[in-house]
Order: structure tokens, then C-alpha cells, then sequence
């Protein structure tokens, strides 16, 4: 499957979008498609290293056992080790301060475990990331106004 990525223009700060990001537990706040999201491991500095998150994308159930990565300060990578709908499903999520804006780009690359075509499965990706990054969006800026 071909990676899909959206960047968006966030008005708030890179540390900001970065602290939403890295507040894994909290993420069913903002994203209702999340119903659960629990540390199951962290490295020695207490950042989490592994995720169990509960879901409901387009009515499906799941079960999602990630791995998280910091290849950089201003990058999130996360690599599904076990879970429902995918065989593989690896996101980074990377802030840019422009100013007093921040680009987001998220960015996805999926491989369903049941044969779908592959037009069906870009669009449905594409539709989540698009909610994904758009809620995250409204999150930062939310909390930047406040």
C-alpha cells in the first residue's frame, strides 16, 4: 500500500502539538474513533515505548498493539506489533515550527490483512488520516487559545 500523508497548518506551537501527540493515554479526549489508550511499556527516560490502544474506525472494532519510536525531537513514529484489520500499520507524526504556526504531517502506511482493492483502501486510509490530523488540529488550537 502506498504511504498517505497529510500536513496541515496548526495555530499553535510545535511544543504544543508535540505534548498532544506524545499524550498517548488522553487521545480518546480528542479522538472519538480511540476508545482506550494504555502505556504498556516505557524506556528508561519514562517515555512510552509500547501501546495498547481500543478503536472503532468506520464501525469496525480493534485492538492495537504498538511499538513507539522518537526518531527525532520533532518526530513520533509508531509500528503496530499485533492487531485486528492490519498486517502492517506504521505512523509518524512530524511538527515544524513556522513562526508562531506549526506544520503537522502525519503520515500512514497500512497493509489490511483482508484483500481489498487498492483504490477502497487508500481512500479509507486517507479518510482517517484526515480526521486524525484535523482533530489534532482543532486539540492544539483549542489549547493554544485557552
Amino acid at each position: 500500500m502506498p504511504l498517505v500523508s497529510k500536513t496541515v497548518e496548526v495555530e499553535a506551537s510545535a511544543e504544543t502539538v508535540m505534548r498532544i501527540v506524545q499524550d498517548f493515554e488522553n487521545y480518546p479526549q480528542w479522538n472519538e474513533e480511540i476508545k482506550g489508550c494504555w502505556v504498556l511499556a516505557r524506556y528508561g527516560d519514562s517515555r512510552p515505548s509500547q501501546l495498547r490502544l481500543d478503536v472503532v474506525v468506520q464501525g469496525q472494532s480493534g485492538t492495537f498493539i504498538t511499538a513507539v519510536y522518537y526518531p527525532a525531537e520533532n518526530q513520533i513514529y509508531t509500528v503496530l506489533q499485533q492487531g485486528d484489520h492490519f498486517d502492517k500499520q506504521e505512523q509518524r507524526f512530524s511538527v515544524v515550527p513556522i513562526g508562531p504556526t506549526t506544520l503537522l504531517t502525519v503520515d500512514l502506511d497500512v497493509e489490511t490483512k483482508l484483500a481489498l482493492p487498492k483504490p477502497m483502501v487508500k481512500k479509507a486510509i486517507g479518510d482517517t488520516l484526515d480526521y486524525l490530523a484535523d482533530n489534532l488540529k482543532k486539540r492544539a488550537e483549542d489549547l493554544a487559545a485557552s
